[in-house]
C-alpha cells in the first residue's frame, strides 16, 4: 500500500470556503486562514496506531476472484443529419443569409458512463465529422471544428445527444422516433430549435431556426467485443485495497439520501480499475476533485489527518478524490500524468481515481435536487459504511464538517459497521 508524508503547501490566494466555480481557473481570495502543519519540523503526519477493527475492515485482498469475464457485441450507432439555418427578416437584414451543414457520427456502446445517462437504454460515444458546410455555414454562427466527439443515447423510439464526452444528456429527449432502430434499420429521424443570432457586441438583432432531418440506426456489432463492466478480477489489487463488496447491492441514479450508491470502476493510481463497493464497510468521502482548484488542493492536503483521526476512533473511513481533467474541463478524465503529479504530491494512503464524469454527473445532480445548490469544486457526498448516501455539499473549510457528520451516523448505527 503507498506511503504517504505530508507535503507543505501554500495556499494564499484561494478559497477555502465557498469552492471553486468551474466557469474559471481563478478562484476566489481565501477566507479562512492556511491550517498549520501538524508537524511542521518533521514534514509528516503524526503517527496514529491503527485501531483493530478499522485494520480488519480495509485489510487488503490476499487474492483476485474466480471467474471469467463474458463479452458482449457492443452497439453501434451511426447517423447522417443535415441541419438547415432560416434566418428571420431582422436577421437577414443583418446580413445573415440562409445555409446548412452536414455530420456524419459513428459511435460504440460504452458501459462505464451509466451516470450521465440513467434513463438510456444504451449509450454510444464517438466521432461526429462535418462533411459540408463547415467554413460557410457553422464556423462563421458557432466557430469550433469541423470534427468532435459526440455522445448520443437511445431509449426504445427516444434519442438523445451530446456534442462532447461524459457530460450528462438531458432527460428530455432530442426527438422521439416513428420506430426504435437496434436492429440496424435505417429510420429517419428529426427535430429543430430556435435561437437567437448577436452583433459584435452581443446585441441580438435576429432570430434563425434550426431543424435537423437525417437518418439514424443501431445494432450490436459482432466485431466490437465489450467485457461486462464488472467481471471478476483475476488478482489482488495491486495498491493493496480491501475487496469487501458483498454482492448485488443494487443501487440507481439519481443519488437520493439514504439510497445505495451503484458501482463503479474507476483507474486507480495503479492504473487498476477498482471497484467502489470493494470498500464497503468503510465510511467514503467522495469527494470531485480538480488539480487547479485550490481549495481541492487543501482538501487533499489534510485527508490523511482526517481518516487516521477517525480510524483512532474506530470508525474506519476512506478519503476517495474523483479527479477530473481540471477546471477547464470538470468532466472530462485526467490523464495519467495528471493523475500521478497528485498522487506524488500527496502520497494519499487511499485510492485516487480518475473521474469519467461521475462527479460533475452524479453529485451535481444531487447536491442540486437534495442541498440547493449548483455544483462547485470540491463537491463532495459521505457515503455509509453499507453503500447509503448520507448527505453531500460543495467547499472546504476544515474536514470537522465531515468529521461530525461521520460520527453522528457512527453513533446512530450503535458505533458498529455491516462487517
Amino acid at each position: 500500500m503507498p506511503h504517504r508524508t505530508t507535503l507543505a503547501v501554500t495556499w494564499a490566494g484561494w478559497a477555502v470556503l465557498a469552492g471553486c466555480d468551474r466557469s474559471s481557473k481563478e478562484a476566489e481570495p481565501a477566507t479562512n486562514p492556511a491550517p498549520s502543519d501538524p508537524d511542521p519540523d518533521s514534514g509528516s503526519a503524526p503517527v496514529v496506531e491503527a485501531d483493530p477493527y478499522v485494520a480488519s475492515v480495509q485489510a487488503s485482498c490476499p487474492t483476485g476472484e474466480a471467474g471469467t469475464p463474458t463479452t458482449l457485441d457492443a452497439i453501434r450507432l451511426d447517423s447522417a443529419v443535415t441541419w438547415s439555418l432560416d434566418f428571420d427578416a431582422d436577421a437577414e437584414a443583418a446580413g445573415w443569409v440562409d445555409c446548412s451543414y452536414t455530420r456524419e457520427f459513428s459511435g460504440v456502446q460504452r458501459v462505464d458512463v451509466d451516470h450521465i445517462c440513467p434513463h438510456c437504454e444504451v449509450i454510444v460515444e464517438g466521432e461526429a465529422v462535418m462533411t459540408a458546410g463547415y467554413d460557410d455555414c457553422y464556423a462563421p454562427l458557432f466557430g469550433g471544428e469541423a470534427a468532435r466527439t459526440e455522445t448520443w443515447g437511445a431509449t426504445g423510439s427516444d434519442l438523445f445527444r451530446r456534442g462532447a464526452s461524459q457530460l450528462p444528456l438531458n432527460e428530455e429527449p432530442l426527438t422521439t422516433l416513428e420506430a426504435p432502430s437496434g436492429d440496424g434499420t435505417v429510420v429517419p429521424a428529426a427535430w429543430q430549435s430556435e435561437y437567437g443570432v448577436n452583433d459584435d457586441d452581443g446585441i441580438e438583432v435576429g432570430r434563425f431556426i434550426l431543424a435537423a432531418s437525417g437518418t439514424v440506426a443501431w445494432a450490436p456489432d459482432p466485431s466490437t467485443p465489450l467485457v461486462e463492466p464488472f467481471g471478476p478480477r483475476a488478482e489482488p489489487y495491486a495498491c493493496g485495497w480491501e475487496c469487501n463488496d458483498p454482492g448485488d447491492l443494487g443501487g440507481s441514479y439519481p443519488l437520493t439520501p439514504g439510497a445505495v450508491v451503484p458501482n463503479f470502476r474507476m483507474r486507480d493510481q495503479c492504473g487498476e480499475d477498482v471497484d467502489l463497493h470493494d470498500f464497503y464497510g468503510s465510511y467514503l468521502v467522495l469527494d470531485s476533485a480538480q488539480s487547479d482548484c485550490g481549495p481541492c488542493l487543501q482538501m487533499a492536503d489534510q485527508a490523511e489527518a482526517f481518516t487516521a483521526g477517525m480510524a483512532a476512533e474506530g470508525i474506519p473511513v476512506r478519503s476517495i478524490p474523483l479527479l477530473g481533467a481540471g477546471l477547464s474541463a470538470v468532466y472530462a478524465t485526467p490523464t495519467e500524468e495528471t493523475q500521478a503529479q497528485w498522487v506524488e504530491r500527496f502520497e494519499p494512503l487511499d485510492p485516487v481515481l480518475a473521474d469519467r464524469g461521475w462527479g460533475y454527473a452524479a453529485i451535481g445532480q444531487y447536491l442540486r435536487d437534495h442541498e440547493g445548490t449548483d455544483i462547485a469544486w470540491p463537491a463532495w457526498i459521505v457515503v455509509g459504511p453499507d453503500m447509503q448516501v448520507i448527505t453531500g455539499a460543495v467547499g472546504f473549510g476544515s474536514w470537522d464538517t465531515i468529521a461530525g457528520i461521520i460520527r453522528d451516523d457512527w453513533e446512530t448505527r450503535g458505533a458498529e459497521g455491516p462487517l
